[in-house]
């Protein structure tokens, strides 16, 4: 049986789709990357995300930029923004709390106070070793605000008495 290729997966053995996740290259996520600055500056974004047909756009852009790439707009480009897009809001909301800044000069994130900071290593003793599908898996925007209120109560307490 001859073992045909394309963009959802392989046929496998017994004549089925076999689907695989994707890795992204450094160089492909680039290409992508220089492809939505490129959407942007054509008039792409509107006020609540990109118009409908963006994805077929970057999926030619990355082609001309990477010729013979198998990247398509669904479910390759697509899964790459909803992840990226995640992590932005996870790291937007990471420095939107108090204590929590980003130097610029460094291009690192800063701890200004050493309680959100004793705070954090407290949680990566306990969770760690964890991913995102486990038992005791914690998503971190539900940890970071934890670690923020544990905070202002210990500054509570400690201006209270």
């Amino acid at each position: 049986m001859d073992q045909h290729v394309n963009p959802a997966g392989h046929v496998g053995e017994n004549g089925k789709i076999v689907r695989g996740r994707r890795s992204w290259t450094k160089v492909e996520e680039d290409a992508l990357i220089q492809c939505l600055t490129n959407i942007v500056t054509e008039g792409w974004k509107a006020d609540n995300g990109f118009r409908a047909g963006f994805q077929r756009e970057l999926e030619k852009g990355v082609r001309k930029l990477l010729p013979g790439t198998d990247i398509v707009a669904t479910p390759h480009i697509n899964s790459k923004i909803h992840v990226w897009k995640r992590e932005y809001g996870v790291l937007s909301d990471l420095l939107s709390k108090s204590g929590i800044g980003w130097n610029s000069t460094t291009s690192m994130i800063e701890v200004e106070d050493e309680a959100v900071w004793d705070g954090c290593k407290r949680w990566i003793e306990i969770f760690g070793k964890d991913r995102a599908t486990g038992e005791y898996a914690v998503d971190p925007i539900d940890l970071v605000n934890e670690l923020y209120r544990n905070v202002m109560e210990q500054k509570e307490d400690t201006v209270e008495k």
